[in-house]
């Protein structure tokens, strides 16, 4: 009897793993899927960013753009490309992988994430509303972040 309910819990145990796991709309890595929740999942891993500057605690204001007050992170792979003055520079990429995290003080996250030479843009809520999704066309984002002076689309430089 005891062997039974040990089986029937392995069992029951299992068949919930494999659900949760078919179902789930999250991914610790954003190499392994590429939706606005898995992005918002890898953006909240801090230890994987290192922040504008070096510098986690300094607020930009955003005056200068569409996105409110910030902190702006990298990803490792990313920073592998930043000067010591925490740029990139002119004229060159960011590498295939690299995450940039615009963490807005009003709760909103904008992405860019770098898949096969293109940027995927994303915007989403700390609490995981999607204001503006990776699967929307990026045209309204690329018209802005194309601006003088730019650095592989990324124009905080221009400003901080």
């Amino acid at each position: 009897m005891k062997h039974q309910l040990s089986i029937s819990l392995f069992v029951v145990t299992l068949i919930s793993c494999v659900f949760y796991s078919c179902t789930k709309d999250v991914a610790k890595n954003p190499l392994l899927a590429y939706s606005d929740k898995a992005l918002l999942d890898s953006a909240k891993n801090t230890a994987a960013f290192i922040y504008y500057k070096n510098d986690a605690s300094t607020l930009y204001p955003g005056t200068t753009g569409a996105h409110s007050s910030f902190k702006l992170k990298f990803n490792k792979i990313a920073a592998t490309v930043l000067t010591d003055n925490g740029k990139i520079p002119v004229g060159q990429k960011f590498p295939n992988g690299s995450f940039i995290v615009k963490e807005m003080q009003s709760g909103l996250n904008a992405f860019m994430y770098k898949k096969e030479g293109t940027w995927l843009w994303a915007e989403v809520y700390n609490n995981g509303d999607v204001f503006y999704s990776v699967n929307k066309d990026p045209q309204p984002c690329i018209s802005c972040h194309s601006q003088s002076g730019q650095r592989d689309l990324v124009v905080t430089f221009n400003y901080y």
